[in-house]
């Protein structure tokens, strides 16, 4: 699968290192120099340092031939706009954007994206049949390939977790699990570090399998 990249924080550089791990063909836009560079020094020449919602840049990227677009950039215009370009301009077959303000999200059901991922209301398939606990994470489907048992998960920090206050560094994650993004208890996206602390009602979003799911859901709900 050809997958395209829009935007290249903390939520596209881990998609593109799981899309890449899964065989993918992945290449990243990214115009700011600083996160370009690191896309390159750490998966080699997939990124190109350009907007993604422009035309030409999409036609030197080859996305006639793509499969997907995911735009995870900061700014709802450019997610919105790279999905319509790719869609109306180049027929590509599925869209994915980050909607960062949930006023936005009908909007971009509006006009066609196909999957819309809120900063707030992140939209993934329930687990609660998969998994018999009080404090069950949510869950999407991410296509990283056909064969693919990896996905994208949520677990939301209750106020008698045990691991409220920890920081990220001293979350002990299983193997081929990666933290995508965290949100606050008002629906902020949280700066991911070493010092940065858990706190009661924060999402942590994370890539990895089923396993993964109730490994992490378990420590992070005890």
């Amino acid at each position: 699968m050809y997958v395209l990249i829009l935007g290249c924080g903390t939520i596209g550089y881990n998609l593109a290192s799981e899309l890449l791990a899964s065989g993918n063909e992945v290449l990243v836009f990214e115009p700011d120099a600083a996160r370009y560079s690191s896309v390159v020094n750490s998966f080699g020449s997939i990124a190109l340092q350009a907007d993604g919602t422009n035309p030409n840049s999409l036609e030197k990227a080859g996305i006639r031939r793509a499969d997907l677009l995911i735009a995870v950039t900061g700014d709802d215009s450019s997610n919105l706009i790279g999905c319509q370009v790719a869609k109306l301009s180049f027929n590509i077959p599925k869209t994915i954007a980050l909607v960062n303000n949930p006023e936005n999200e009908a909007l971009f059901q509006q006009l066609g994206v196909d999957v819309i991922i809120n900063h707030t209301d992140v939209i993934l398939q329930d687990l609660e049949d998969s998994i018999p606990n009080a404090h069950k994470p949510s869950f999407f489907e991410m296509p990283l390939s056909e064969n693919s048992q990896r996905k994208i998960f949520r677990v939301h920090v209750e106020l008698e977790s045990n691991v409220i206050g920890i920081k990220i560094s001293d979350i002990q994650l299983p193997e081929d699990t990666s933290l995508l993004m965290m949100i606050d208890g008002r629906g902020n996206p949280k700066i991911i570090d070493a010092n940065t602390t858990i706190d009661i009602g924060d999402e942590l979003i994370f890539i990895g399998d089923e396993d993964s799911i109730r490994v992490l859901n378990n420590w992070l709900t005890m």
